[in-house]
């Protein structure tokens, strides 16, 4: 245990659990590709389940952060923070199940290559949040990168379609609903584990996940439908995948919330993120060479470069805004 907390007592402690964050979110966003496609021809069968099924598990991360404090030497650590800091932290976590619903439509309708970078946008989010509900002018560099941001995700999601050159405007509104919901959690998870415990905060986090997936279940009967639908057909290697998926979703969470709690701002934790756009497109090629014809078409000759370059635009504006 004090060697964990050294380690994270280190000077940039927070851009490699940032690092860390991008890479296992990139790996994250194919294999809810993967799941979304298993019941391809059932439309949104797979958006409903893969949404509760996340919702669940938050209870995995919450039994393992409550032993943590139960077992921790520190009587600091623990998860009664009073009940003003346990509502923010579950607040947090319903937020938590609610950013997925926009962004899994997202990766349904057009694949994880051109939806997953679009999560840059939420530096710009926290320039205009800073704006208008602090006051905080940005300085003109951040400006220029959230301007390179918002070119790079309009040519990430630009194509031709009968001789004309359109934009994707629907997957664009849901990743920016689903963006400007994560910066709202992440904001409201930051406070509640610097004025409490950061154990505490992803405890009841947790909760905050499994109570807004059994309060969607128990209401909404689509979703409840896909998710039992999922239950009684899914095979071996789709529970496998689901259970890497979440495995992966814990630990990018996690050293991203840590991450929060360790970096300056909000907004410069999430700038850097610029490195998950970077492996979006590099997970998307080797996919490609290993034979997958989804992605193979996807990152072909011209497309491949409209891509790369909407992917290096949506990077360079997002180290930007981290200046």
């Amino acid at each position: 245990m004090d060697t964990i907390v050294f380690l994270l007592a280190l000077p940039g402690a927070w851009i490699v659990l940032q690092f860390v964050s991008s890479f296992s979110y990139a790996c994250e966003n194919f294999l809810d590709e993967w799941l979304l496609h298993r019941h391809r021809g059932e439309e949104e069968e797979s958006v409903g389940s893969l949404l509760l099924i996340s919702g669940f598990f938050g209870i995995v991360a919450a039994t393992i952060f409550g032993l943590v404090a139960y077992f921790a030497p520190n009587p600091e650590v623990t998860i009664f923070v009073g009940t003003e800091l346990t509502l923010r932290a579950l607040g947090a976590g319903l937020l938590e199940v609610l950013y997925l619903i926009p962004y899994l439509y997202a990766v349904n309708r057009v694949g994880a290559v051109k939806t997953a970078p679009l999560f840059q946008v939420i530096p710009v989010i926290s320039l205009i949040l800073g704006l208008f509900v602090f006051g905080e002018i940005p300085p003109i560099v951040h400006i220029i990168g959230a301007g390179i941001i918002i070119i790079g995700g309009l040519a990430l999601n630009l194509s031709e379609v009968e001789g004309n050159w359109k934009v994707d405007s629907k997957t664009i509104a849901l990743m920016l609903f689903s963006s400007t919901i994560v910066v709202i959690s992440s904001f409201i998870f930051k406070d509640a584990a610097l004025e409490g415990n950061f154990v505490a905060a992803a405890f009841w986090g947790g909760i905050g996940m499994t109570t807004m997936s059994t309060v969607i279940f128990l209401v909404y009967a689509p979703y409840r439908k896909q998710f039992l639908t999922f239950v009684k057909r899914a095979d071996k290697p789709a529970w496998l995948y689901q259970l890497a998926n979440e495995t992966v979703d814990t630990i990018a969470l996690t050293t991203s919330q840590v991450a929060l709690v360790l970096g300056p701002s909000v907004m410069a934790v999430y700038a850097m993120n610029a490195w998950q756009p970077v492996f979006i497109l590099l997970i998307g090629w080797v996919l490609a060479k290993r034979g997958s014809q989804a992605h193979a078409e996807l990152l072909h000759n011209t497309k491949l470069k409209q891509i790369a370059c909407a992917i290096a635009l949506l990077a360079a504006g997002t180290v930007l805004i981290a200046l």
